[in-house]
């Protein structure tokens, strides 16, 4: 499982960065559809800050993981424990940056956050992580 190539460091970035660009196809076709069926701006800054959030923590993850699977398996599991967190983090952060706030719908952005993280962890993850 441990890659010992000397093109490590450029195809780790090229494959990171085509799995965040493929995340961010899949967090706007998402944030569309949602837009599509909700209504107002309350519901869209919400869809749009929780699908971004979920982007942002998947790419982190993937990025992580893809790095921690050339080195070994313990450093893997580290990046996967570690992505793990991320995720919480954004969770936790989205939740006490919306507390009381009017400017925003609080469950628009927490249910695209959290759906955004299972779609991205569906199709990047299962994707670029296979385990070989």
């Amino acid at each position: 499982m441990v890659f010992t190539g000397s093109s490590e460091p450029s195809s780790l970035v090229k494959t990171a960065l085509k799995a965040v660009a493929e995340g961010a196809v899949v967090g706007l076709v998402g944030a569309g559809a949602a837009f599509a069926v909700a209504r107002g701006p309350l519901l869209h800054r919400g869809i749009a800050l929780g699908v971004g959030t979920a982007w942002l923590a998947s790419s982190a993850s993937v990025g992580w993981l893809l790095w921690g699977r050339r080195r070994s398996m313990k450093a893997f599991w580290w990046a996967f424990g570690g992505g793990m967190a991320l995720r919480v983090v954004g969770l936790v952060g989205l939740m006490a940056w919306s507390w009381g706030r009017a400017d925003i719908a609080v469950d628009a952005l927490l249910l695209s956050y959290v759906f955004g993280l299972l779609v991205m962890l569906l199709t990047l993850e299962t994707r670029y992580l296979k385990i070989s």
